[in-house]
């Protein structure tokens, strides 16, 4: 079996770090390559072809580079991930190969990849009521990131994601206004400015510290009392389970899978102020948080591995070749 993956983004984070950790799972098995843009080449252990995926979508250019990397591959299993990827293939190019498509977030309009031969999806947010051809796809921990993670006295809250207005972390910052209790803030993107500007205008240089793009993920975990996810809009965010399998409890919005994992004491509204109630609930009772989700840590370390969700979607791919050959 040939697989090949493809995605276009500009930052690595959540939906990057899924598409390394899969194809490279799946390497070890069968052939599995990715396409991409060059400045992620270095992060990838899967074999990884370079293509400016982040051009136009409808650039006669990026179309033809694709054609030509794909019928060179052929290959049996073409997996796009996300909107930009799934709709250029879904709609441009001859199918010689099955199509499977990973919806990362929740999205107003799926038609593009409504068009695929199979739909993963992040979580039952992602996909709509009666779906056929789709599944939604728990994401995982690549235990490999995770060997040599030793984990130090708490002291710490952290945010891990990209700066951007989805993600909210300026949720966090006007709560903190008002906390004096410690906060890293892992992650780059547009908001960094701002924040940076906020974290100086309202003197909290002291207590809130933007430590940027982590390479290491499981560092972050290490000193962490829980993983703070003040979102507007998610899927099956990668963090929330390298938090619970590094037995950091996790306090989110409620958003994506979030009211499908954690204990629904764990989550309010998407509302700043009802968040703030949550947080400061919270503060202080760093063991009752902890008991609360301790069950969910061992299911995470036993269900929500790399290699278990693998074996997930090679299933899919499997079934859905040998019904083609039928």
């Amino acid at each position: 079996m040939k697989v090949l993956h493809l995605f276009s983004s500009k930052v690595y984070a959540g939906l990057e770090r899924h598409v390394e950790e899969l194809s490279f799972a799946q390497s070890l098995h069968y052939e599995s390559t990715v396409i991409g843009p060059k400045k992620f080449k270095q992060e990838f252990r899967a074999p990884y072809i370079e293509v400016n995926t982040n051009q136009w979508r409808y650039s006669p250019f990026l179309k033809s580079d694709l054609e030509k990397k794909i019928n060179s591959l052929a290959p049996d299993i073409v997996h796009t991930h996300g909107s930009k990827m799934t709709d250029l293939i879904s709609k441009d190019f001859k199918k010689e190969y099955i199509h499977c498509s990973t919806i990362h977030g929740t999205k107003k309009d799926i038609s593009p990849f409504q068009k695929t031969n199979f739909i993963f999806g992040a979580s039952k947010q992602s996909l709509r009521p009666g779906m056929k051809n789709s599944m939604v796809l728990e994401n995982w921990v690549d235990e490999k990131r995770f060997i040599n993670f030793k984990k130090k006295k708490p002291s710490n809250y952290i945010f891990v994601g990209r700066l951007e207005e989805v993600k909210n972390p300026m949720r966090l910052l006007k709560f903190w206004i008002n906390c004096d209790a410690t906060l890293y803030i892992y992650g780059e993107g547009p908001l960094k400015g701002k924040m940076l500007k906020y974290i100086e205008d309202h003197d909290l240089d002291h207590r809130v510290f933007m430590r940027g793009q982590i390479k290491n993920i499981s560092k972050a975990f290490e000193s962490a009392i829980a993983l703070l996810i003040p979102s507007d809009r998610e899927g099956s965010p990668k963090v929330l389970y390298e938090s619970l399998y590094s037995e950091v409890p996790v306090i989110s919005t409620n958003v994506g899978v979030m009211n499908d994992v954690l204990p629904k004491t764990c989550i309010s509204e998407v509302d700043d102020n009802q968040f703030s109630e949550l947080l400061e609930k919270w503060m202080g009772k760093n063991d009752e948080l902890k008991k609360a989700q301790k069950h969910l840590f061992k299911k995470v370390q036993k269900e929500n591995v790399l290699d278990v969700q693998e074996q997930v979607v090679r299933k899919i791919y499997q079934s859905l070749l040998s019904k083609a050959s039928k």
